[in-house]
Formats: C-alpha cells, structure tokens, sequence
C-alpha cells in the first residue's frame, strides 16, 4: 500500500475530510492532502511526521513496509 492510500484509509476511518485533516496539519488549504493521497507530490518527513501526528499513528504506520521497534 502506497503512502497516501494509508493516508487516505486512516483519515476515512476517523471520519475526517481532507480539510479536517489539513487543518490539524496547521495547513490552509485541503489540496496539499489531496496531492499527497493520489500520489501527486513529494514531501518532507517533517510534513509526515504533522499528518501521522494529526492522525493519531507513528509516523512508520503511513509507511509501506514493516518496522521492528529494538
């Protein structure tokens, strides 16, 4: 699964619209996560680490593959 696929699943499942989810990013308008869900944009870990903070996982949950925690 893609990064912005997960992005997309976990907002979904919280009940949040992209807005929601780009104003708990401190972000003013919703098309940056739209672009970050269809894949269309490359961006910071810094900006990761703010949509994995507003939605509640690790920053490692939005990633495609396993981590182990040692």
């Amino acid at each position: 699964m893609k990064i912005g696929s997960r992005v997309r699943e976990l907002r979904l499942k919280r009940g949040l619209t992209q807005m929601d989810l780009a104003f708990k990013c401190n972000d003013k308008d919703y098309s940056q996560i739209n672009r970050v869900e269809l894949g269309k944009v490359n961006f910071s870990i810094s900006y990761l680490s703010l949509i994995a903070e507003a939605l509640g996982v690790k920053p490692q949950e939005l990633l495609d593959f396993p981590f182990s925690e040692k």
